[in-house]
């Protein structure tokens, strides 16, 4: 292309840049709203629960209805983190893709577009999860992993109370154990969930 269409078509990159950077930032924003707006639910149910233990007729019906609610929040919450997590590799990912092409305009110039990945030329993938600090297993160090570890605690606490509910005190040998299983069958199922849907994206 000539002078004229390469500055062109620069400006129209440019301007893709800033959107690709808008986008990302705002997936950002709404996974840290998110993830807050969890937690603080979560903490504040657990002060209520506080001022109830002393009193079964009311810790009962109340942890009955605040368990199941604060789980469901959590599986929403969890899934639509893991959704913005991988809007903001894929928005990464083109970033990466404008900025190598930013690069190569002039080889002499080249070296003040920074680098994250150490490779010479790294893949868009790479760069990406350079970007993001993330370069081995990013689903793990991601925030809805964080989530889905609260998540899955709140269902194994639930169980166990369960259990304890319906076979009383000499229930109790069974419902550690059983509350414990709960917690690692659903983090194993949280795992593989977020590995897939992030194999679609980093493969």
């Amino acid at each position: 292309m000539d002078s004229q269409e390469r500055a062109t078509f620069v400006g129209a990159l440019t301007t893709e840049h800033y959107v690709l950077q808008s986008a990302a930032g705002t997936a950002i924003s709404e996974a840290g709203t998110r993830a807050t707006a969890f937690v603080l639910t979560v903490s504040s149910s657990m002060v209520a629960v506080g001022f109830t233990v002393h009193d079964e007729r009311v810790f009962w019906p109340f942890i009955s209805a605040v368990l199941p609610l604060l789980f469901g929040l959590g599986v929403v919450t969890t899934v639509r983190l893991v959704e913005t997590g991988l809007q903001g590799l894929m928005y990464q990912q083109a970033i990466a893709r404008i900025r190598r092409y930013y690069r190569n305009l002039d080889s002499d110039h080249s070296v003040y577009f920074g680098k994250y990945s150490r490779h010479n030329d790294p893949a868009d993938t790479t760069e990406a999860l350079a970007m993001l600090a993330a370069k081995r297993s990013p689903e793990v160090f991601s925030i809805a992993f964080t989530t889905a570890l609260i998540t899955t605690a709140i269902a194994g606490i639930g169980t166990a109370l369960l259990i304890v509910r319906l076979g009383g005190r000499d229930a109790l040998p069974i419902a550690y154990p059983a509350g414990a299983a709960a917690f690692v069958v659903l983090m194993v199922v949280f795992f593989r969930y977020e590995r897939a849907r992030y194999r679609d994206v980093v493969d």
